[in-house]
């Protein structure tokens, strides 16, 4: 039995080798540099990963949001400026030239957090507060100006926590003519 199981472990190891290239449009960081020792390196690489995707030799760590409730941006509304207004988990549409109300609901939202709209610098935002909605979900508002040339298209809403946790309503703010 000794020879057979010396040739199984033979054919084990041949059947391990070979290479293997990241599929195009990835990127892995490289790797670390320094002691050989087999120490976790201790400074963050960026990693891309795609679905379905696995990536070798890397360790993979997601922090627990610190925030209780995690934030999560689930409706987003354009109201009026004088008040009322609905939100939608399909976003809102603002209209070149408008200023409106920006409405956002979700767990762990309020009106103290940062505010970012990604796109063109071309909608300028002002007076954040803290809001519930009719059913009690947490939220938050803020006034929007869209420019009268304002880039037509979807927009992201970032918003972050004091405690640094972030949640995004992905192209949820649509600019339109």
């Amino acid at each position: 039995m000794k020879p057979l199981a010396a040739l199984l472990f033979l054919l084990f190891l041949v059947g391990c080798g070979g290479t293997a290239a990241a599929p195009s449009g990835s990127s892995v960081a490289p790797p670390p540099t320094g002691s050989s020792s087999g120490s976790p390196a201790t400074t963050a690489g960026v990693v891309n990963v795609a679905t379905g995707q696995t990536v070798g030799s890397v360790d993979v760590t997601v922090v627990a949001p610190a925030g209780t409730p995690a934030p999560n941006a689930q409706d987003l509304g354009v109201a009026p400026i004088g008040g009322g207004g609905t939100a939608f988990n399909t976003g809102d549409v603002i209209h070149r030239g408008q200023t409106a109300r920006i409405l956002l609901f979700g767990p762990g939202l309020s009106g103290d957090m940062k505010i970012t709209i990604r796109g063109p610098a071309d909608i300028d935002i002002a007076e954040f507060t803290s809001i519930t909605s009719t059913t009690g979900t947490a939220g938050l508002s803020f006034i929007a100006v869209a420019n009268a040339n304002a880039a037509l298209g979807a927009r992201t809403v970032i918003l972050q926590n004091a405690k640094g946790d972030i949640t995004t309503f992905t192209g949820g703010l649509e600019v339109v003519p």
